[in-house]
């Protein structure tokens, strides 16, 4: 399934994006090992940068199962955005907010403004997020 490799491509390198920049989410620096997602024997993992750990991620499931519990090493910002990664490499063109925080937009991350308009640069670029217009005061 080309489509699906190219939509787990794209959600792998806004992980590095995220993780090249800020705070570092999804980068596990004394390992130089980023979270990553993959598809093997017909289902999609997710392993996380710093437990290392597989998850298997299913289509619209809701809420942590005990294992993602243990293994997933981020907070609720994180785990609604790797959620709207899954729904977006499971075919939803919109994903980006499916899960709660704001997605991409989200103003609670702690980076530098310019590094998050980089961010959003890329995914925009990539396909994934659709172009916001600036607020107007």
């Amino acid at each position: 399934m080309p489509w699906l490799e190219k939509r787990i491509e794209t959600a792998n390198r806004l992980i590095r994006e995220i993780g090249s920049r800020g705070r570092k989410f999804l980068y596990h620096d004394k390992e130089d090992r980023y979270s990553e997602f993959h598809w093997a024997g017909g289902r999609l993992w997710y392993t996380d940068h710093y437990s290392d750990m597989p998850l298997i991620f299913v289509p619209g499931a809701e809420g942590k199962t005990n294992e993602q519990k243990h293994r997933f090493s981020n907070g609720g910002t994180m785990w609604g955005l790797i959620n709207d990664f899954r729904d977006y490499i499971f075919g939803d063109d919109d994903a980006n907010h499916n899960n709660g925080y704001g997605g991409l937009y989200c103003p609670h991350w702690g980076y530098p403004e310019e590094d998050m308009q980089a961010i959003r640069q890329l995914a925009v670029e990539m396909g994934y997020l659709k172009p916001r217009e600036a607020a107007k005061a």
